[in-house]
């Protein structure tokens, strides 16, 4: 994947967002159609893959703000995994935890969905129906 790329792709009813090493403004119009063509998709949950990010500046943390309020107006659930623990702190501190449940991987994402429990008491599981 290229610095500027956000792939996406579609595993049941859960559309992943694949970010690349860098989250910042230059990869703003990449994670939007990648978010289009998953909101096209009518999936119901949105997983955010930072797995490969390292680095999320200011405007990548608003770019993620806002994609995470559009899924939620759209009902969708949100889900944020492969943060450190920085970026796991820093999420919770500008409120994005209220609208998205953070977990370690993308199976554990699954394991949510399918009844279980996300590993970090502090996250927040919605119970939206899309």
């Amino acid at each position: 994947m290229h610095d500027t790329e956000v792939g996406c792709r579609i595993e049941g009813r859960v559309g992943y967002l694949d970010f690349p090493h860098d989250v910042t403004a230059r990869v703003r119009a990449a994670a939007y159609q990648a978010y289009s063509e998953l909101a096209d998709a009518r999936v119901d949950v949105i997983g955010m893959n930072f797995t490969g990010s390292d680095y999320l500046n200011s405007a990548g943390i608003g770019l993620i703000i806002s994609l995470v309020e559009d899924a939620a107006q759209g009902g969708r659930q949100v889900f944020g995994f492969g943060l450190s623990s920085h970026y796991h702190k820093l999420f919770g501190m500008v409120g994005l935890t209220e609208r998205m449940t953070l977990v370690d991987s993308e199976e554990e994402v699954q394991a949510v969905l399918e009844g279980g429990h996300a590993a970090d008491d502090s996250t927040k599981v919605s119970d939206q129906e899309g």
